[in-house]
């Protein structure tokens, strides 16, 4: 079927301009923003062939600029939590608490993105950059963002360099809802070829420990249905989940027996962080007010707080050297789990 491109501009509350970019290959459909490098929807069929959108998408331009559910968005440089808002010699600004969260209040997801579409052999891409003076990280880090529909998958990648030493773990954020918001997310399944969990404090910070998920609710290595680990756990996941080394074992797939619809994410991180949105931020989503269960936000990344768990690995980012991040979606139907 033929690709499509599509662009308009939508002005923000601050009367900031934005463009959205509508890209469509006949077997999927995603709307980007360039504020944030937003994934803003993204359409695909169900059972029955009807084309709907599945993630949790924000409803109008002043909830994109005060959007603290970082629905859809390019969390980075650094996503996730560092503890007391510093490393090295470098002070960031703490935004949750005494902590960072998703590089605070100046990250990528609050900057306006340059962009490039085009169509290849693949099929529709856009590709964002941005140039990162803003966001207090050192360095002037150059990134790069293509959203690639390639058949019934979407492909993700994530490139950055920088003229200093820095730090470099940015990750898409989405919230899925296979029903396509027709009901939450309970009845999905979910099952993770991760193998441990990054244990965390009150704070959610991680304490150092990586646990095996055998024998616990945190297991996923089979197939659970989301309304059974709320049964376990009352306020949901927000917790990352450790992929084993081996390249082929590092994936996830969700389930919507409503629909039909079967997502499988194939990822080169070392891990995912799970989100159930189970006590979520209080905003207007998809038209009405958000509510628990609503949507899973499922977040491929490095490890959390890498940055004072070197025995873990390393986000750091050499001075001129690029390093790349590959996350696919493929999207497809099943008749019966």
């Amino acid at each position: 079927m033929a690709n499509e491109i599509q662009e308009k501009e939508i002005i923000l509350a601050s009367g900031r301009a934005i463009k959205v970019i509508t890209l469509s290959n006949g077997q999927l459909t995603i709307v980007v923003h360039n504020f944030g490098a937003r994934l803003h929807q993204l359409y695909a069929p169900d059972k029955n062939g009807t084309f709907e959108n599945i993630l949790l998408s924000k409803d109008n331009s002043d909830s994109y600029e005060n959007d603290n559910g970082y629905y859809g968005v390019i969390c980075g440089p650094v996503a996730g939590r560092i503890a007391n808002a510093s490393f090295g010699e470098v002070t960031l600004v703490a935004n949750e608490g005494r902590n960072t969260l998703h590089s605070g209040p100046n990250g990528w997801e609050y900057q306006i993105w340059d962009y490039n579409t085009s169509v290849n052999e693949k099929g529709p891409a856009i590709t964002l950059r941005l140039k990162d003076t803003f966001s207090e990280f050192p360095g002037e880090i150059e990134v790069e963002v293509t959203y690639q529909l390639s058949g019934s998958t979407l492909i993700v990648e994530m490139a950055g360099q920088s003229n200093q030493d820095t730090v470099f773990n940015p990750a898409f954020h989405p919230y899925f809802n296979l029903t396509a918001d027709h009901s939450d997310t309970l009845n999905h399944v979910l099952y993770t070829t991760a193998d441990q969990l990054v244990e965390t404090n009150k704070e959610n910070i991680p304490t150092g420990r990586l646990i095996n998920v055998d024998d616990t609710i945190y297991n996923l290595k089979e197939s659970v249905i989301i309304k059974d680990i709320i049964s376990e756990i009352p306020q949901g996941f927000d917790d990352c989940f450790v992929f084993p080394n081996d390249e082929s074992k590092k994936s996830l797939t969700l389930l919507d027996p409503k629909s039909g619809r079967k997502l499988k994410c194939e990822t080169d991180r070392q891990a995912v962080v799970i989100y159930t949105a189970t006590n979520p931020e209080k905003s207007l989503v998809n038209g009405k007010m958000m509510s628990p269960n609503r949507g899973i936000a499922i977040e491929f990344q490095e490890l959390p707080d890498l940055v004072h768990h070197s025995e873990w690995g390393s986000i750091e980012l050499k001075k001129g050297i690029k390093k790349k991040y590959r996350s696919k979606y493929h999207f497809s139907l099943f008749d019966k789990l």
